[in-house]
């Protein structure tokens, strides 16, 4: 695993080059949907991969190496954060979905389950991701840095709250977050594809892509097109004074 993120790192730094970005910094994010029809992309090891992939971005933007995480699906929940040393323990206790109890009572945890780790039957399966949207926006405003946030927001579609979605993302227009959004899978992805076409924002804050299977997609190519919209928008935030 070191190797592997050692190289992945190495990656990052060429796509970051290639797009006039070398030597940036910023505060790396990762948001994980853990609706109930992530079910298959979870037990197959396919989160745990992206969260390794994705851990080598942090490595390379932040200062620390350090990387804040939240889960989400009828409910928004912050997981501990991620350093490179915790990797392997990490994916372990953390990287899990949605469980479905019948007789679950909010307040009573499930057996078993570490202190730091999150009881996934209060985040629920459905998709609502205008909750996390707001607490990661909250986090960030209550804890400023110098260095912009690069949003990493991993979903397999299932999107239906529009509106709401759609009004967190303008809201944030104005606030030094970029939002990356990869979708995992064909599925309906809402307002969350059609964002870079929607009018009316000084700067556009929202990236967007869908892979059909990211576990078959090259280190290259994904630093490629998860890095490709986040230094454009900097030059833009810089210039209407966001950053």
């Amino acid at each position: 695993m070191r190797k592997r993120l050692s190289l992945r790192k190495e990656q990052v730094a060429v796509s970051l080059r290639k797009h006039g970005a070398e030597g940036v910094t910023a505060r790396v994010i990762l948001v994980l949907d853990a609706s109930g029809s992530m079910s298959f992309l979870y037990s197959k090891g396919i989160v745990a991969d992206v969260v390794e992939r994705m851990a080598a971005v942090a490595a390379q933007l932040d200062d620390d190496g350090e990387m804040q995480a939240w889960t989400f699906a009828s409910h928004p929940a912050r997981l501990p954060d991620l350093t490179i040393g915790d990797l392997p323990d990490w994916l372990r206790l953390h990287v899990r979905v949605g469980e479905v109890g019948l007789f679950y009572r909010p307040g009573k945890r499930k057996k078993g389950l570490r202190d730091d780790q999150i009881d996934m039957r209060s985040v629920g399966i459905q998709n609502e991701e205008q909750k996390v949207i707001a607490q990661v926006r909250a986090y960030v405003r209550e804890n400023p840095t110098a260095a912009p946030t690069l949003v990493l927001f991993f979903s397999d579609g299932g999107v239906y709250r529009n509106t709401e979605i759609e009004r967190e993302l303008r809201d944030a227009v104005e606030e030094p977050i970029f939002w990356q959004f990869v979708g995992l899978g064909q599925s309906n992805y809402g307002v969350l594809e059609r964002f870079d076409t929607l009018p009316g924002r000084r700067v556009d804050n929202v990236g967007f892509f869908a892979v059909d299977d990211i576990s078959t997609v090259p280190d290259p190519e994904l630093y490629d097109r998860l890095l490709s919209e986040f230094p454009d928008w900097m030059t833009a935030a810089r210039q209407a004074g966001i950053l």
